[in-house]
């Protein structure tokens, strides 16, 4: 599919082509100039708030008049579902190409391209292993005034939507064809070039460095585990790290011999959604030539019951040396991930750390799908990373880190637990599990599992969402603005 901006003053309606009209209550439409006989407008005073009308003019040109509601309530969020549905409105229809009038929107117009672009390209989007050829829409062209001074945007918007792309692919392959190998040779494969840095470790070298957890989650499987180090130098001026991502990189989740009920299992192949997300993020972050020097590490395992898995009762050395008792195998992320975040700050030192998993169910039990679980250990940047969700279209909402919730992890034989002692409130004390292995360094962590799988009235084709990827993008952006951690 292929998206083009066109200036508006230069555009020329022709018979046979579909014009997307939005339309904002107690707003005029100019009806004399697309042709529309007079007639129709009590039909567009009547349409409600979402509905569409399509309309076909007396020279046989197509317009489709869709109902955004009143202007002053129509936000961010509605514009980047308006925009798919519109999409997926012709999507089983091979078109050649639609027009999309964007002039009314209530939003700059760098934002407007930008966010148009990129959710017209997710809701493109579908994964399938079937042979049934894809139907769809060949070209987009987005009118808008002065299109010329908004060509970045459009490229912007371009890079952000496929690094999503990219990581829904790499989320909703089954586990049979990515293993914790297979995903570090992707990372060997997509990542080349003089601004890329690419190591894996082996299990081997895992074990040399003590990862006790990542070791202990890979026994039952008879895929070896791997830590994926991917470095991106954006800048030539520093060998500092700026930024530290972490992504949980279970790339299939049984539960190990706490094994799930099936209903719980039947998607786990989607457990490497962090990973996915760091993998989708540094892409783009590299597209957009951001001058920074960013550090992925990947821990990447595969969770399974065997006569060799891990057990409860079990206890675990962190690379730190805090001490882990196992009461559930099925709470491994946070085991690899607590390898993976103290092994980045002790040897690679970023300004600031983020991890990004699929770790608890709780958070969705807390948020629903809508919005993405944000624990931070900067209280005073809470109001700035919500901000940032809102500006990216990966939507996050705070919950506590409070020291009482400590008391939950704590061990009987060891320094924790690696689940809480009651049912509630697990997102919380996974998160306060993970802080246990940040020392000083600013961090946030992102609970993505609400947000991990598309719902209804999203505009996205059923699985993966690319859940994370935006918000990592997004950050590195503000990164840039000195004043960020201030």
């Amino acid at each position: 599919m292929e998206i083009k901006l066109e200036e508006l003053k230069k555009f020329k309606f022709k018979k046979g082509e579909v014009l997307v009209l939005p339309y904002f209550e107690k707003e005029k439409i100019d009806l004399k100039k697309f042709q529309i006989e007079k007639s129709f407008g009590k039909i567009l005073r009547n349409l409600k708030e979402g509905e569409i009308e399509s309309i076909l003019t007396l020279d046989g040109k197509r317009i489709v008049i869709s109902n955004c509601g009143k202007k002053e309530n129509f936000n961010q969020r509605k514009f980047r579902i308006w925009i798919r549905k519109v999409l997926l409105n012709f999507a089983s229809k091979n078109l050649e190409k639609i027009e999309i009038f964007l002039k009314n929107f209530p939003f700059e117009k760098s934002f407007l391209i930008k966010e148009a672009v990129c959710n017209l390209i997710l809701a493109d989007y579908k994964f399938s292993k079937s042979s049934e050829k894809k139907k769809g829409i060949k070209k987009i062209n987005l009118l808008i005034e002065n299109s010329k001074n908004f060509l970045n945007d459009l490229e912007e918007g371009k890079i952000i939507g496929e690094a999503v792309n990219f990581a829904r692919d790499l989320s909703n392959s089954p586990a049979q064809d990515i293993t914790p190998t297979k995903l570090a040779q992707i990372a060997k494969k997509e990542f080349k070039g003089s601004c890329f840095q690419v190591k894996i470790l082996n299990k081997k070298e895992i074990d040399k460095l003590k990862l006790g957890g990542i070791l202990a989650v890979s026994k039952g499987s008879s895929q070896e585990p791997k830590l994926i180090i991917l470095k991106y130098l954006g800048t030539q001026k520093s060998k500092n790290f700026d930024i530290g991502f972490v992504g949980k990189g279970v790339t299939f989740d049984s539960g190990g011999l706490n094994i799930k009920p099936w209903e719980g299992m039947i998607d786990m192949y989607m457990d490497k959604s962090g990973a996915a997300a760091i993998f989708g993020a540094i892409r783009a972050i590299s597209k957009l030539k951001l001058p920074l020097n960013i550090v992925g590490i990947i821990p990447a395992v595969e969770n399974m019951p065997s006569s060799s898995s891990y057990r409860p009762g079990d206890i675990l050395k962190i690379y730190n040396g805090k001490t882990v008792e196992v009461i559930n195998t099925d709470a491994e992320g946070r085991l690899i991930l607590a390898d993976a975040l103290s092994y980045l700050e002790k040897n690679f030192k970023p300004k600031f750390i983020l991890d990004v998993a699929t770790l608890t169910g709780a958070a969705i039990v807390a948020l629903g799908q809508r919005a993405i679980a944000l624990f931070t250990n900067k209280e005073e940047l809470e109001e700035k990373l919500r901000k940032i969700g809102e500006k990216s279209g990966d939507y996050v909402w705070l919950l506590p880190l409070w020291e009482e919730y400590q008391e939950e992890i704590r061990g009987d034989f060891a320094d924790l637990r690696n689940i809480g002692k009651t049912k509630y409130g697990g997102a919380i004390t996974g998160a306060i599990f993970l802080k246990n292995f940040i020392e000083n360094t600013p961090w946030v962590h992102l609970d993505i599992a609400p947000t991990m799988t598309s719902i209804e009235n999203q505009g996205l084709s059923r699985g993966a969402t690319g859940a994370g990827t935006r918000y990592l993008i997004e950050f590195a952006k503000n990164f840039l603005n000195q004043t960020f951690l201030t």
